[in-house]
Formats: structure tokens, C-alpha cells, sequence
């Protein structure tokens, strides 16, 4: 039997500083800048600013150097990734339901035989997935829920319209005119805090990412087009989905739509002309 005095830690009030980051960094139409955008306008507009930092780059000048082999696959997944790109616009053609269903299936739904096409820290699966639906054959246009445990869609009762919806929550709204469905990752923080405590804000952010790369290579397969969007009002999405913006919020989204072959025309038009 232990008969030492019980050491207790004395409780220490903090500031959780995921929470003030998240809050900080928050968009809305007057404040759509962070601080720090006077000194990013500069940087953007140095050419030897320009010069240094426009190509990514992790090189040390007196390191060896050991140049890669030259690519071998051939499989689907390396074609998946050479050809996927960030489209700028979509068609007004609609997704099948069934490109639509097998998208959420391979990258977010969960199955007793694989698990999920994602990655969760701990599997405690703390990002929910809503879903604003404007044009996907057989499905009434509207704001959705995803049950990735059952593959199920639940329609939210929500008179907004959607098309206007996402016109007015987006920075880009040349994303909003066409997309057929446009997907927010939502994070509901107790789910990882129970286990991580303060780490947890990066391994939401972290999974999802995973789920965005996942969600955007499958539709890079069936031949739709993806755009990843951070430019968004959070406080109209949290809003509407009535989310306290804190415990439960808006981290990401992407816009899925059919593919606008004429504007990719235009655009290898005027790379050619360069």
C-alpha cells in the first residue's frame, strides 16, 4: 500500500489558444483580411520577394544531393493525381446520384470490412460532414447531413436556398453559380478532447484534410470536378447549421460539379499564348 502523501497538480486556468486561433482567423464581408495583410501585400508585390519564395523549396546549399528516380507507376492513382486540378467553374450538367453516393462511400462512410478511406486520429471520427445540394440527380435540392456509420443522408429542415446560400457564403462566387454539391467539414471538438486535450485542434484540421484529398481524388476518378474552398463566411455556415462556432464549427469545404470543359478550353488558350 502506497502510503506517500497523494501529489496533486494544481489546477492552472488557461486560455485554450486552439479556440482563440480559430476565432481569430474567422472571414466575414467587412473583415475578409488578417492582420497581418499589409505586410503579405508587400511580400506579393517585391519581386525579389517573389523571386525567393514563389517556388517551394526545403533545399540546403551544402547538403548532398541525391535526385530521385524517375517516376515507374502506371497505376490509376498516380493518373488520378497527374491529372487532377482546382476548378474554377462547373457546368450546369447534374451528377448521377450514384457518382455522388459512391464519392461519400470510398472516401468518408465507415465499414466493418475496411474502415474508411480517411485516416481519424484515435477513430473517434470528430469531423461531421454537411452537405448543401443544388443539383444531384434524384435528390431534392436542400442542406444534408451525412451519417458515415449507416451511408445515410438526412435532409435538415431549412428553408434557405441553397444556390443563394452558398452565393452569400462564399468569397468566390463563380463556385457558387454552377457546383452541383458543395460539402462543409465540421468539427466537433469533445470528440477528440477527451483524448487529446490541446492537441486536438491539429488533428482535426489534419483529418480533414485527409477527408478533402480522399473525397477529391474519387471524384478526379469518376470525372467530376473538385475545388478545395477556404474563402467563406463561417459565421452564415455555423449559423445555418446552428453551430455554437466553437465546440462545433466550419473548418474547410469543397464545391464538386461537372466539369466546365469550355472555360479549361480558355484557359490552355491563354497558357499557350503566354
Amino acid at each position: 500500500m502506497n502510503t506517500s502523501a497523494e501529489k496533486i497538480l494544481p489546477w492552472i486556468p488557461l486560455d485554450d489558444p486552439a479556440e482563440n486561433y480559430h476565432q481569430a482567423s474567422k472571414l466575414s464581408r467587412w473583415v475578409n483580411d488578417s492582420s497581418s495583410a499589409m505586410y503579405a501585400y508587400d511580400l506579393m508585390t517585391d519581386p525579389e520577394a517573389i523571386a525567393s519564395f514563389g517556388v517551394p523549396s526545403s533545399n540546403y546549399p551544402s547538403a548532398e544531393h541525391y535526385p530521385l528516380a524517375n517516376s515507374r507507376w502506371g497505376s490509376s492513382i498516380s493518373s488520378v493525381l497527374r491529372n487532377r486540378h482546382s476548378a474554377q467553374s462547373f457546368s450546369n450538367a447534374p451528377v448521377s446520384f450514384q457518382d455522388f453516393s459512391t464519392l461519400l462511400r470510398e472516401s468518408a462512410c465507415l465499414t466493418e470490412s475496411y474502415g474508411r478511406g480517411a485516416p481519424s486520429a484515435g477513430g473517434l471520427y470528430p469531423i461531421d460532414i454537411y452537405l448543401c445540394i443544388t443539383n444531384v440527380q434524384g435528390l431534392p435540392a436542400g442542406f444534408y447531413t451525412l451519417a458515415t456509420h449507416t451511408a445515410t443522408l438526412h435532409k435538415l429542415e431549412v428553408s434557405t436556398e441553397p444556390r443563394q446560400f452558398l452565393k452569400e457564403s462564399l468569397l468566390f462566387n463563380d463556385l457558387a453559380a454552377h457546383s452541383a454539391f458543395h460539402l462543409f467539414f465540421i468539427a466537433s471538438m469533445p470528440r477528440l478532447r477527451i483524448k487529446y486535450g490541446q492537441r486536438s485542434y491539429r488533428f482535426a484540421l489534419i483529418e480533414t484534410g485527409h477527408l478533402a484529398q480522399a473525397m477529391i481524388m474519387c471524384a478526379q476518378e469518376a470525372g467530376l470536378a473538385s475545388c478545395p474552398v477556404g474563402g467563406f463566411i463561417d459565421q452564415k455556415i455555423d449559423d445555418l447549421f446552428c453551430l455554437d462556432g466553437v465546440e462545433q464549427s466550419v473548418l474547410y469545404s469543397v464545391a464538386f460539379g461537372q466539369p466546365d470543359f469550355s472555360r479549361a478550353a480558355d484557359v490552355r488558350t491563354s497558357q499557350n499564348q503566354k
